[in-house]
């Protein structure tokens, strides 16, 4: 069933006789408003780890603090960092001649170390790039002594 899916996801891709459309006049065939050459959008994240600080480091170019989300699951340890970037409105009679700019919802999660402090994360959001800081704590290692019956 699964093969039958592909396929035809495969056939309605090409079913404007797209790749022949492409080399005839590739400009035409590269349609703005055609979804199928559209990537999704994920932007690119790095994670890294000091004495201190855990740091989550995303670039989320053109978005603004109000088109992203942070949430923070204390149950399961995650950070996760949600957003949309939304399709520009087409100007009447604008032809693109190539379309690289990706679109969409996105998600990255993260899992966190037992030893971060959840109530103190920190977001800052300038020039495009998302850096959220999570600081370390000190584990409190309790020892005590079992009596012998």
């Amino acid at each position: 069933m699964q093969t039958n899916k592909s396929n035809m996801q495969l056939a309605n891709f090409f079913n404007d006789n797209w790749m022949d459309q492409f080399f005839i006049n590739p400009w035409t065939a590269l349609r703005s408003d055609d979804d199928r050459l559209h990537k999704e959008f994920k932007p690119r994240t790095d994670v890294s780890e000091t004495a201190n600080e855990v740091k989550v480091v995303c670039n989320v170019p053109g978005m603004k603090k109000e088109d992203i989300k942070i949430d923070v699951d204390e149950q399961h340890r995650t950070l996760t960092i949600s957003g949309e970037v939304k399709k520009e409105k087409k100007e009447e009679n604008e032809t693109y001649h190539c379309v690289e700019r990706s679109v969409g919802s996105f998600s990255r999660s993260v899992y966190l170390p037992k030893n971060v402090d959840l109530g103190g994360i920190k977001a800052n959001l300038e020039h495009g790039v998302l850096r959220v800081n999570i600081p370390k704590k000190v584990l409190e290692r309790k020892t005590r002594s079992v009596n012998i019956d």
